[in-house]
C-alpha cells in the first residue's frame, strides 16, 4: 500500500464488517516493508488479529511489552497463528445485548426501553470503534512503541536505553537518548537514480523548511563519523559506506517536542521512511502526468495541422538555358 495513514483503511472497513455481520471469513492485508496482517472471525464469536514483519523479533525485544500494555491489554493474547509472530483476539459477544420491547409494554415502558437501547447501542459502537482503531493500526503501534517508550522514560526522568533496528534491507534506524532529548539517525538508501535524486531534493526541502517553522527540531545530513553515533554504537566505524545511502539525523527535545502528545510525534517518526517513499512516487506520478499531457497536446497539434502539398519544380537543362549548343 502506498498510504501513510496510521490506520490501514482496508482493515478499518473489514473489521467493522466482520463484527457486524459475524461473518466467519479471513482477511489478509499485506503492507509495505514485508509486513502482513490477518483478520479472522470465528464461529465462537471471537475476532482474531495476527501480525508479522521481517524485523519483528528485533523491535519486539525493544518495546514489545510496552506496546501490549499500552494498546492491547484489553485483548486476549493468543498463541501466534501459523506464519505470524503475534496474535490477539477480541470477544465480540462481550458487547451488551439490547433489551427487547414486550408486546404488552405500556407506552412509558416502551419509551424507557428505547432509551436504554439507544444508550447500549452507543456504548457498543464506541467499543467497536476502539477495536477497529486498535486492530487497524497494529503496524503503526508496533513500530512506534520503541519511540514512545523512550519518550515516556525521558519524561519520567528515567534512564532510557539506546536502540537500533533494521528498517529495510539496507537501512538502519539508530536512537540515542539523552537526559532531556532523543537523537535519531535514519539511514536512507535508494538504488534507483531517479528515486535518489528526488529523495535528496525532499530532504533538502525538509532541512530548509525548519527556518520557517517555530521550534523546529534540528535536522541535517550526517555520516558514520558522528561522535554521538560512534560513542553509542562503535560498530558503525566498520560499516562500508554505500554510495546509494545517506544518513539523516534529528534531535528532539523534551521541553519543545515530546513533553506531551508523544503519539502523534511517534507516528511521524515510525513512518518517516515511508513518508519519503510516498512523496517520491507522488512526484514521479506528477511528472509522468505532465509528460503525458504534453505528448497529448503535441499529438492534437499534429492532427490539426494542414500540410501544404509539395509542388514539383521544373528543372531545365543548364546547357539549353544558357544557349550553349552541342
Amino acid at each position: 500500500m502506498m498510504l501513510i495513514d496510521p490506520q490501514n483503511k482496508l482493515l478499518q472497513t473489514q473489521i467493522m464488517d466482520l463484527i457486524m455481520k459475524k461473518d466467519p471469513r479471513i482477511v489478509v492485508a499485506k503492507d509495505y516493508n514485508y509486513s502482513c496482517t490477518k483478520l479472522q472471525y470465528k464461529e465462537n464469536g471471537r475476532l482474531f488479529l495476527s501480525f508479522t514483519c521481517f524485523n519483528f523479533n528485533e523491535i519486539f525485544s525493544i518495546a514489545g511489552n510496552y506496546m501490549i500494555d499500552k494498546y492491547y491489554k484489553d485483548y486476549t493474547k493468543e498463541d501466534p497463528d501459523v506464519g505470524f509472530h503475534l496474535t490477539f483476539s477480541f470477544n465480540v459477544q462481550s458487547a451488551k445485548e439490547e433489551p427487547k420491547i414486550q408486546k404488552n409494554a405500556t407506552e412509558a415502558e416502551k419509551a424507557e426501553i428505547q432509551e436504554i437501547k439507544l444508550q447500549i447501542r452507543a456504548e457498543n459502537q464506541k467499543l467497536f470503534e476502539k477495536v477497529t482503531k486498535d486492530f487497524s493500526q497494529i503496524r503503526r503501534n508496533f513500530y512506534a512503541s520503541a519511540f514512545e517508550q523512550a519518550f515516556d522514560q525521558i519524561n519520567k526522568g528515567q534512564t532510557a536505553s539506546k536502540f537500533k533496528y533494521q528498517s529495510r534491507e539496507n537501512e538502519v534506524v539508530y536512537a540515542i537518548p539523552d537526559q532531556d532529548a532523543l537523537n535519531i539517525f535514519y539511514e536512507i538508501s535508494f538504488s534507483d537514480n531517479v528515486d535518489k535524486t528526488l529523495a535528496n531534493l525532499i530532504i533538502t526541502e525538509i532541512i530548509d523548511a525548519k527556518k520557517n517553522v517555530k521550534m523546529a527540531p534540528p535536522i541535517s545530513r550526517s555520516n558514520y563519523q558522528s561522535s554521538i553515533l560512534k560513542s553509542a554504537f562503535p560498530e558503525v566505524q566498520n560499516i562500508k559506506v554505500d554510495p546509494n545511502s545517506q544518513l539523516i539525523t534529528m534531535t528532539l527535545f523534551k521541553a519543545q517536542h515530546f513533553s506531551k502528545n508523544i503519539e502523534q510525534l511517534s507516528t511521524f517518526l515510525q513512518g518517516f521512511r515511508q513518508y519519503l517513499h510516498y512523496h517520491i512516487h507522488a512526484s514521479k506520478t506528477y511528472l509522468h502526468s505532465r509528460i503525458i499531457k504534453r505528448i497529448s497536446q503535441f499529438q492534437r497539434s499534429l492532427q490539426l495541422c494542414q500540410f501544404e502539398p509539395e509542388v514539383e519544380k521544373k528543372t531545365e537543362d543548364i546547357f539549353t538555358s544558357s544557349g550553349v549548343k552541342a
